[in-house]
Formats: C-alpha cells, sequence, structure tokens
C-alpha cells in the first residue's frame, strides 16, 4: 500500500532520499522509487525497470561513498522529452567517466551494464549534496527513462521570477552562492561565481566551458541546478 502521506512528484521539483551506508542501500533505493514511480501512476514495468536500475547505481555508489551515506534524487524533466530522471550522489569525486557511464559502470561487472541497456539516457558528472548541514562534493550517476506519452503535461506555468527562485535556492543548499542578481524587464541574470545565467520567459540559458551557449527550459530546474554545479565544480 502507497503512502498517501507522500506528494506526487511536483513539476520542477525533485525527490530526494538518504541512502544507508550499508547492506540496505539497494533495498532502501528500490523501494523509495517505486513508490515515487507508482504514485506517479507509471505503468508497472516501468517502475521495475527502475527499481533494477537504481538498485544497481546504489549498489555501486555504496562502494565509493564508504562511510558515507549515498544520496537518491528523482524529478522529472521536459527537454528533450517527458522523462523521469534518477540520480544517485556518492561523496566520492573520483572515477568520473568522460562522457556516458558505461566505463563507470564496468568496474561492478555486468550488473550494471543492465542500466546502460535499459535507460532512455545515462550519464555522471560532478556534483554536491542535497542532504548534508555542509554540502560535500562528489559526482552523481544517473538514468532517464521516458514518461509515456499520453501522461498529462505539468499544468504548472513557471514564471521568470519564480524560475529566478528555484535556480538560487537549489544552488544555495548545495553551497553556491550567487554573488548577484539582477532584472533587466524581460529577463533576469544570476552570477554565480564567475558564471552568469540568464533567465528568460522561456530558458535559463549560460555559455560552456567551450563558449557554446546551454539553454534548459525554466521547466526544468531541477537539470539547470545539476548543470550550473557541474559547470563550476569542473572548471
Amino acid at each position: 500500500m502507497l503512502n498517501s502521506d507522500i506528494p506526487v512528484l511536483a513539476a520542477g521539483q525533485a525527490r530526494v532520499f538518504p541512502l544507508p551506508p550499508d547492506r540496505t542501500c539497494a533495498s532502501v533505493a528500490r523501494s523509495s522509487l517505486s513508490i515515487v514511480m507508482r504514485q506517479m501512476g507509471l505503468p508497472a514495468d516501468l517502475v521495475d525497470d527502475g527499481a533494477l536500475m537504481v538498485s544497481e547505481l546504489s549498489t555501486n555508489a555504496l562502494v565509493h561513498a564508504r562511510e558515507n551515506a549515498a544520496e537518491l534524487w528523482v524529478w522529472a524533466r521536459t527537454s528533450p522529452r517527458p522523462a523521469l530522471v534518477v540520480s544517485v550522489f556518492d561523496a566520492d569525486p573520483r572515477h568520473l567517466p568522460a562522457s556516458e557511464c558505461r566505463g563507470l559502470l564496468a568496474e561492478s561487472g555486468k550488473g550494471l551494464a543492465i542500466v546502460a541497456a535499459l535507460a532512455e539516457g545515462t550519464g555522471a558528472h560532478r556534483s554536491r549534496s542535497r542532504l548534508r548541514p555542509c554540502p560535500v562534493s562528489g559526482k552523481a550517476v544517473w538514468f532517464s527513462l521516458a514518461l509515456p506519452d499520453d501522461r498529462p503535461a505539468p499544468c504548472e506555468t513557471v514564471t521568470p521570477l519564480r524560475a529566478v527562485h528555484r535556480l538560487v535556492a537549489g544552488l544555495c543548499v548545495r553551497g553556491l552562492f550567487p554573488r548577484q542578481i539582477s532584472e533587466d524587464g524581460a529577463s533576469s541574470v544570476a552570477t554565480i561565481e564567475e558564471l552568469r545565467v540568464e533567465i528568460t520567459s522561456t530558458h535559463y540559458t549560460w555559455r560552456a566551458a567551450d563558449g557554446e551557449p546551454v539553454r534548459v527550459p525554466l521547466a526544468d530546474a531541477q537539470d539547470a541546478v545539476e548543470a550550473v554545479i557541474a559547470r563550476i565544480d569542473t572548471a
């Protein structure tokens, strides 16, 4: 039976769970993700795939987290198509694959290769803890699952003002404090260290390390926060 006190995953928001640094890590990750996915009304086979994959990621994180508890993060994104993003954080920034997860997943044998086979997308990047009083640097390894085409689109309209607040709040709890926030009528600008993020009526926009523009829809605030942290911590 589902816990009715746990709200359905809201647009632009993440569900965050601590994972114990012991043998129960994988089972806690499986049950936590399964509850979220079932409350979202997702098909049973998709829930089963998600549970299998998060079990592999959390088991791998346990090896690297050592005595530090890992974390499970879950959110929905809208671009490039609707998907559920499942990310497992551990406090070891080493062993970060250069591009996709296959190199990292190979460390723990063929079991984690299942993640790359089942997921719509996979990846890994430097990140920071969400649940520590003092944020800890580490890495996040993630996979995404395509959401059903008949799933209702988020009805929330994200205004630039709300988008700025979500970005700033998401960064502050991770130890990154914008040194300047300015508004210019149709857009706002938040400067985090040396990175300038512009918030327009539709997107968060900044420059990647190679100078190419990065654009993230306002509805995908969690993606924006993670990408900004990765950009700063790998600079």
